[in-house]
Parts: C-alpha cells; sequence; structure tokens
C-alpha cells in the first residue's frame, strides 16, 4: 500500500512539474498562482526525497547514477547554448511578412522612421492587464524593426504612483521616451505610434501655411468639395498646419517651412504675390495648384512668378483618349508611370487620377536664371491620343478635336517639381483631386503627401503603402502563444519519446 502511494505521489509530483512549464509560459503575469504551485511542487519533490532516502542513496552510489549525471551535464550545456541562441535572435528578431497586403508588418514610412531614430526607445504603457495584451502584440512589430526599444507595462491599478507622476488621464495610455522627452499615445493603432515617434525624434513640427481668401476649398469642411480629409492626414504627418490670408499680412511668417496655394478660384493681388515672392527668395518652399479655366486667366501674375523657377502651368485642358477615367471622354487622365528617380515617386505604385487638368511645361535652363532641377509626372498617352485643349467652344459643343497651332501635342506633363540650392517647388496642373470626394482613391493622397514632405525635408515621412482596404492583423495573444509551445515543443516530443522508449523495451523484452 505504501509503494502504490508512493508511486501516486511521483506521478503526480511529474505532471505537476509540466503543469508549471505550462503556467510560466502562457500566464507569467499571474505571479501568485506561479509562484504558488511551484512551491508546492518543490516541498512535495522534497517529501518524496525523504520518504525514498535510503533508495536514493543506494541509487547515488550506483554506475547508473554516474552515467545519467553525465548525460543531465551534456544536456543543461546544450540548453545552454540554445538559450543563448535563444536570447540572441529575440534581442535580434528576423520576421517576414507573407501576406498579399502586408498586413502583419509595419509600413516602409515607419520602418523609415525608426531606422533614423538613434539611440534607446521605451515604450511604457500605462493599462490594465486585459487592455496591455492588445497593445504587446503591436510593439513587438516595432520591436522587430529596432531591437532597443524597452517595452515596460505598468498596471494602472497597482501603480497609482507612477500613473501621478506621468499625469496619466486616460486608461490605455501609451508614453514613449526618448532622450528625456516624452509623447502620449492613446489610440492603439500603428498610425498614432509611429506619429508620436515623428514628434518626440525632432525639435519641433514642420510649420506649413495655407493660403485662403481667394476661393480655395475649405480645409475643415467634411462635405464633398471640402479638404478636411486631407487636412487631417497633414496632421497625422505631423505637419502643423495653418491658415493664412495674405491680405493681412505684409509677410509670411518666418517660421514657415512650406506654403500652400492650392486652387485659387480669384486672382491674387499683386502686393499678395510679392509676398510669396520674397518668402521664396528667402529659401522658401511653394506647393501650388492651378485649375484650368478656358473662360479667363485669372493667375497670369502667379503664373509669371513660376516662371522664374522654369515651370509654366498652361491655361489649358488635357486631353488624353487613351489612358482615362471611364465617362470623362478623356477629360480626367489617369497616370500609372511615375519617375522612379525622385523622392516623391521612387517606387509608387497604383493609379493617380486630376480630373480637369492643365499641362505644365518646362522653361529651358538657358532661358532662366534660377538653374536647378525639373522633374515631371507626364500622361502615358503620346499624340493623337492625348493633347492640351484651349478652346472652349468645343467641350460646349461636344466636339473636342486637336487645333494645330493652338493646342499643344502630348504627352503632357501633369505635376512638376523644381529643385536648386535655395529653393524647392511643387506644382499641380490640378487641386480638386484630393478632395473629400476622393478620399477612398489613396493613391491621390499619397501622391499629395509624398510632395508635402519632401518640401519640408521630412523624406522618411514619404510612404508608397497608404492603406486602401480596411484590414485588421491576425495577432496571437501571449497566452495563446504558451499553449502553442506547449504542446508542440514540450508536450507533443515528449509523448513521442516515451512513445519511442516504451516501443524500445517491449521489443527488447521479446
Amino acid at each position: 500500500m505504501k509503494k502504490m502511494y508512493n508511486l501516486l505521489l511521483f506521478v503526480v509530483n511529474v505532471i505537476l512539474y509540466f503543469v508549471i512549464i505550462a503556467l510560466w509560459i502562457s500566464i507569467p503575469d499571474e505571479l501568485t498562482l506561479d509562484i504558488s504551485v511551484t512551491l508546492f511542487n518543490l516541498t512535495l519533490t522534497l517529501v518524496l526525497v525523504l520518504l525514498n532516502r535510503e533508495k536514493l542513496s543506494l541509487y547515488y552510489q550506483s554506475q547508473q547514477f554516474k552515467k545519467l549525471t553525465e548525460t543531465l551535464v551534456f544536456a543543461f550545456l546544450v540548453l545552454c547554448l540554445i538559450g543563448i541562441a535563444n536570447y540572441w535572435a529575440f534581442k535580434h528578431p528576423v520576421q517576414q511578412d507573407v501576406s498579399v497586403y502586408k498586413l502583419n508588418s509595419l509600413t516602409d514610412q515607419t520602418k523609415s522612421i525608426l531606422k533614423n531614430i538613434k539611440g534607446d526607445l521605451t515604450f511604457k504603457l500605462f493599462a490594465r492587464k486585459q487592455e496591455s495584451m492588445l497593445w504587446l502584440p503591436l510593439f513587438e512589430f516595432y520591436r522587430n524593426e529596432k531591437n532597443n526599444i524597452n517595452i515596460e507595462k505598468v498596471d494602472i491599478d497597482v501603480r497609482p504612483d507612477l500613473v501621478a507622476d506621468y499625469h496619466i488621464t486616460e486608461a490605455a495610455t501609451l508614453v514613449i521616451e526618448y532622450q528625456g522627452k516624452r509623447q502620449y499615445v492613446t489610440e492603439r493603432d500603428e498610425l498614432n505610434i509611429t506619429n508620436g515617434l515623428i514628434k518626440i525624434s525632432r525639435s519641433s513640427d514642420p510649420v506649413v501655411y495655407f493660403i485662403q481668401g481667394h476661393g480655395e476649398a475649405d480645409l475643415n469642411s467634411p462635405e464633398t468639395e471640402g479638404m478636411k480629409f486631407i487636412f487631417e492626414a497633414m496632421k497625422n504627418s505631423a505637419i502643423d498646419v495653418r491658415p493664412l490670408n495674405l491680405a493681412t499680412t505684409q509677410e509670411i511668417p518666418f517660421d514657415a517651412k512650406t506654403i500652400i496655394v492650392w486652387g485659387p478660384k480669384k486672382s491674387l493681388q499683386s502686393t499678395e504675390v510679392k509676398i510669396i515672392e520674397r518668402f521664396l527668395e528667402r529659401k522658401g518652399r511653394l506647393l501650388l495648384a492651378l485649375d484650368p479655366d478656358l473662360n479667363q486667366d485669372n493667375h497670369s501674375e502667379l503664373r509669371e512668378l513660376l516662371r522664374r523657377y522654369r515651370l509654366i502651368i498652361r491655361n489649358d485642358l488635357v486631353i488624353d483618349r487613351k489612358s482615362f477615367v471611364n465617362g470623362s471622354n478623356g477629360s480626367i487622365p489617369l497616370v500609372d508611370s511615375y519617375n522612379n528617380e525622385h523622392p516623391i515617386t521612387k517606387k509608387f505604385k497604383g493609379q493617380a487620377f486630376f480630373p480637369l487638368v492643365s499641362s505644365i511645361e518646362e522653361v529651358p535652363e538657358q532661358l532662366s536664371n534660377n538653374k536647378g532641377k525639373v522633374i515631371m509626372l507626364t500622361t502615358s498617352s503620346a499624340f493623337p491620343d492625348s493633347w492640351g485643349e484651349t478652346t472652349l467652344k468645343e467641350f460646349v459643343n461636344q466636339k473636342v478635336a486637336y487645333n494645330q497651332g493652338r493646342d499643344k501635342p502630348g504627352p503632357l506633363n501633369l505635376v512638376a517639381s523644381f529643385e536648386s540650392e535655395k529653393n524647392k517647388l511643387v506644382v499641380f496642373g490640378n487641386s480638386t483631386f484630393v478632395l473629400n470626394a476622393y478620399q477612398k482613391f489613396g493613391t491621390n493622397y499619397s501622391l499629395f503627401l509624398n510632395s508635402l514632405s519632401w518640401l519640408v525635408d521630412e523624406d522618411r515621412l514619404i510612404s508608397f503603402n497608404l492603406p486602401i482596404i480596411q484590414s485588421e492583423p491576425m495577432i496571437i495573444s501571449q497566452q495563446q502563444m504558451g499553449i502553442v509551445f506547449y504542446f508542440s515543443v514540450l508536450f507533443s516530443p515528449l509523448i513521442l519519446f516515451g512513445l519511442s522508449i516504451f516501443m524500445y523495451r517491449r521489443k527488447r523484452d521479446k
């Protein structure tokens, strides 16, 4: 009877050791449970040793125990080597996202930003246990790209002192710490975390002034003709966008990195054009779009200013009969090939379209006082499939045709940039391609944001994979990973090992 109880205790002891391993892997945060079960089983082991001390004493002196000891020492050394390799792999993780839309990895934008941040980062998450489990898998994506990110969890119920010190007012708040600075993030997604990294890694956000007062689209309007969507996108790119009426100022503020003149309907006064001219003379940057108006030209002075920077926006209407939006009869060209040498469109993919767009020409360098490089984004169609129409009457009569001597034969440029030692300019022949009405067409918005990022010298913000499909990556929780590890790495091999010993002994007995 005593022998049977002894065997039962031994079996329970062995099973509890496997349970302990599973507990520490699956729920490492439940310290009270894990430590209690561990101490209980160690006590049970000690009881078994005391009950069987005479048999164990004889076994310790046997040759079999000596061989077992050598085997255990060898296994321990092997496990140490595996542990070192595992630690190195943990500190230098490598992963490959094989999903079609790259849903289980960070965007190229985020990777570029992490690459440019030097030194250690700390992600300190203030949340309850259940909330923190939702954030941690996302943090691992960041740590896979930058292995010196320290991830700390602070239970707001357990550490109210830290909550007070960090002035936490909302549950599930991430505090990013870098070089003595802190940035707070409350939304659990890559966009907000990456914006936090951008803000904390630079001294201040670049200031961009959006010129108003000439019939431009409303930045705050959610209507289809407004620009609230792109305005929010600019803010999400950590760019400080401020409205500015040139009629109420004598100079562009000196904190301006770039100004945006976007689709004015009314003419700018001569004094206003002079203000822009002085801004460019002090190494300013300009993002500009002029829409075609075949009735009249309200922007002759602006066009003349652009000529000094080797850019001509013609007051015509590009017709592309080969590559266009269905139903537009060629008046909404589609562009799907880009200049891979320019940072704005390097590796750019997808189709961009421009409703009612003017063509852009380059002033030859020998005819301009400004020496610099001009990059063009051109329609793919050549004459006679494309041309720049200048006759309004043909549109009214729906008999649009090329007129030699008046119209410009294709291929035609729709977007152009100018770069010199002093200035950067990006000009578009259309402003409406980023209205709220087209917010589902991400390529248009990417082109705008890439242009603005290039102008403010934030090339690391240029992203070529703006997500059009809203989807969430499949993330396995820490508990689930523990169970997978327990059954695949420990339980299954032990069963196979036990079966192999059983089959071997059975064969030997025969």
